[in-house]
């Protein structure tokens, strides 16, 4: 039978004791790897989620600099078709005027020519009466 002395206990606890140390040697350098790459996964979603949200800023920052020159180019589209319907009304208005000139002085020629032809008819009269016909 075999009975265990104190050196067969310290042996097995000197064998413990190094198994211990080696555990507990694995694991300081074990542990630090593992919270090491934790870390270094944790840290690149959070660098894209940054980068998606600068992204995403970076969009509507041009979205809204698009949506500032539109609103520009209408503003100044519709500025150009008052100014041009300011300018057709203007021409419309003078070309009324030059037609209603037109109109009047040719109304004043057709009664000139009236009165001529009224002369004219008046003189050939006078004329034949006075001049007899061969």
């Amino acid at each position: 039978m075999n009975s265990f002395d104190a050196n067969d206990v310290g042996f097995v606890l000197g064998i413990f004791g190094v198994i211990s140390i080696l555990f507990t040697v694995y694991n300081y350098f074990k542990n630090p790897q593992n919270k090491l790459e934790k870390e270094q996964a944790l840290t690149e979603k959070e660098i894209d989620t940054k980068a998606t949200i600068l992204a995403q800023k970076e969009l509507e920052t041009k979205a809204l600099l698009l949506a500032e020159q539109v609103k520009g180019k209408n503003e100044e589209n519709e500025r150009r078709f008052c100014d041009m319907g300011i300018r057709l009304d203007t021409a419309m208005t003078t070309a009324q005027n030059h037609i209603h000139s037109v109109d009047v002085k040719v109304d004043k020629l057709i009664e000139s020519v009236n009165t001529m032809g009224n002369k004219i008819t008046e003189l050939s009269t006078i004329i034949n009466e006075r001049i007899p016909k061969k």
